[in-house]
């Protein structure tokens, strides 16, 4: 994991199921009103995420493609 910045996480290189783990462990410690962002570029990893993700309500959840390979999320929770 190499951390960008004080709330960007970059997870490219993480394959399934390390990258999952790694979000749902990041979501489980965020503040209500706290905003994150991961970028990724293992789609298997990604498109678990986002199902799953949409699930939750206390979770605001965008996602967005870079480019042909990357994967950007931004998580917010709710307050």
């Amino acid at each position: 994991m190499i951390r960008m910045s004080n709330q960007q996480y970059d997870y490219r290189g993480k394959e399934c199921p390390e990258g999952y783990i790694l979000v749902t462990r990041l979501l489980s410690k965020l503040n209500p009103g706290e905003t994150i962002e991961v970028i990724m570029d293992s789609w298997r990893c990604a498109t678990m995420i986002a199902y799953e993700f949409a699930k939750v309500s206390s979770i605001e959840m965008k996602v967005d493609k870079l480019n042909q390979k990357d994967i950007k999320f931004v998580f917010k929770k709710k307050n």
